[in-house]
């Protein structure tokens, strides 16, 4: 798996989540499990609310690609975004990974707070964690997190007939290309403002795009030749969503 920040949280926690329900006669191996989960995690101590409402969504894939250009991982996501920026969802649609799990994640940004709903087999999980923990927090940044200093390349190209413009990234590891779009109504500026402090995210460690705009895409190529490719696939920009956590257990 080479996706990172998020999406590397969400899938270990569905990823370990799994693995510590799929064996129940090993009670002492789930325990175990819950307590090195709790403690990556950084603690369980917030409150999940009955739902969580949203004011615009928008779609994306994912693609990783190994360095003979074959295709390895794809996934299908769709994110959440409240008018205000303090409130950012998201849900797992479709995974070329075998066995991945239903799951959904709402990151609250004033509190730091992400909690995760996990649907394995029917049963119905909830977990909450801190998004000041270590795994936030760390300093490293690997392939799919190249945001250094960014450079506009004058080049242009059309993505849902929004007009994007490229900021290039290139360093030791890689080089990123970031399309941002001026033109859409999504709040992301504010959104990229509240990762900003999260030093293991793409926009982390203080750093943030160079744009109140919108990262349409993202292309990422290392040094290997292995490339990774997000992509906007659809926005909605008036429809209103909610994520309910009724059904789902505190793990």
């Amino acid at each position: 798996m080479k996706f990172r920040s998020i999406l590397f949280a969400l899938l270990t926690t569905v990823s370990m989540t799994a693995l510590a329900q799929n064996d129940k006669s090993a009670e002492a191996e789930k325990q175990a499990m819950q307590q090195m989960m709790a403690a990556m995690m950084g603690g369980q101590d917030c409150e999940i609310a009955g739902s969580y409402t949203f004011d615009h969504d928008f779609d994306m894939v994912m693609v990783h690609s190994d360095k003979r250009g074959k295709e390895d991982t794809r996934m299908t996501a769709r994110c959440f975004l409240s008018d205000n920026g303090t409130l950012f969802g998201y849900e797992l649609l479709s995974s070329s990974e075998k066995k991945t799990p239903s799951a959904k994640m709402i990151m609250q940004m004033e509190t730091k707070k992400m909690v995760t709903l996990i649907d394995q087999e029917g049963q119905k999980m909830a977990l909450c964690m801190n998004m000041d923990s270590p795994m936030f927090q760390g300093d490293s940044r690997e392939v799919d997190d190249p945001v250094q200093e960014m450079k506009r390349t004058g080049k242009k190209k059309t993505i849902l007939g929004y007009v994007c413009e490229e900021w290039q990234s290139i360093d030791e590891e890689a080089t990123s290309s970031f399309w941002i779009s001026e033109k859409t109504t999504l709040p992301m500026g504010k959104y990229y403002k509240a990762m900003s402090t999260m030093k293991s995210t793409p926009f982390g460690g203080g750093r943030q795009l160079p744009s109140n705009g919108m990262m349409m895409m993202m292309e990422s190529v290392s040094k290997k030749g292995e490339r990774t490719v997000m992509e906007v696939t659809a926005i909605h920009p008036q429809r209103n969503s909610r994520i309910s956590t009724a059904g789902y257990q505190k793990f």
